[in-house]
């Protein structure tokens, strides 16, 4: 089934005589004017055009920080809801990554530093697994 948003940035790219195409396991391959399939970074690509949809709908501008960290929760909500009932996760998982996206451009700073970040408070650290969490070792 298309969706309308993803109708309005294939028309986009077809003025611009370029088609993008999803080919199985989400890679993303953009057609030149020859016709040729040339690669492009799935996560940037999905990136670029989530950030644009912001913008087109005055979501940076037009909401706050606040309001954004609101909706994230809302999708927090839901994502947990899906988890409990045994559902399919990734559409969630999507809509916090978009609600993260606005947060992150909003801010200035991109998904790769906030992950990096995480990353470097996280690489060294120990712990234990208790009841299914795990609990760095400075809590224990």
């Amino acid at each position: 089934m298309s969706h309308p948003d993803h109708d309005a940035r294939m028309r986009m790219l077809n003025k611009d005589t370029l088609q993008a195409e999803l080919i199985s396991d989400g890679i993303t391959f953009i057609r030149d004017v020859e016709g040729e399939a040339k690669p492009v970074s799935t996560l940037s690509y999905f990136i670029d055009n989530v950030v644009q949809w912001h913008h087109d709908r005055n979501l940076i501008d037009g909401s706050t920080d606040k309001d954004q960290t609101l909706k994230l929760l809302q999708e927090l909500g839901e994502l947990s809801d899906s988890v409990c009932k045994g559902k399919d996760i990734k559409d969630d998982i999507g809509d916090m990554l978009v609600v993260m996206l606005n947060i992150t451009t909003r801010n200035g700073v991109s998904l790769s530093e906030c992950l990096a970040r995480a990353w470097d408070d996280i690489k060294d650290r120990k712990g234990k697994m208790v009841d299914g969490i795990f609990v760095k070792e400075a809590d224990l």
